[in-house]
């Protein structure tokens, strides 16, 4: 199965701040820990802009999360729809943990 990452953006309120955009990003910490499929998120943030890089388990379970309802707490959140773009990402390298997550060394489950 190969893993997918998923690139979202959107706009923040206007007149926010970093702090302000960060602390929105915590609060939102314990709804994405208890996302089925969700390995990492990493937070991005630039003046005016939020988002996230997603590393989930399967395209699947990226999709699943990404629905409709999601994409209406997002708009109403951030008062902009989120933009999304989803990538394959069939090896992993974290240096900070020392591993290496390739789908060709994991086993496939027997159909």
């Amino acid at each position: 199965m190969t893993q997918t990452i998923a690139v979202v953006t959107y706009r923040l309120p206007e007149g926010t701040n970093r702090e302000e955009a960060v602390q929105m990003f915590r609060d939102s910490i314990p709804r994405y820990m208890a996302t089925d499929g969700l390995l990492r998120k990493n937070v991005l943030y630039d003046e005016g802009l939020g988002g996230g890089v997603y590393l989930w388990e399967s395209r699947e379970a990226a999709e699943a999360a990404y629905s409709d309802e999601w994409k209406a707490y997002m708009t109403e959140k951030y008062n902009h729809p989120p933009e999304l773009t989803f990538y394959e990402s069939p090896i992993t390298m974290d240096r900070q943990y020392d591993t290496v997550y390739d789908e060709d060394s994991v086993p496939q489950a027997a159909e």
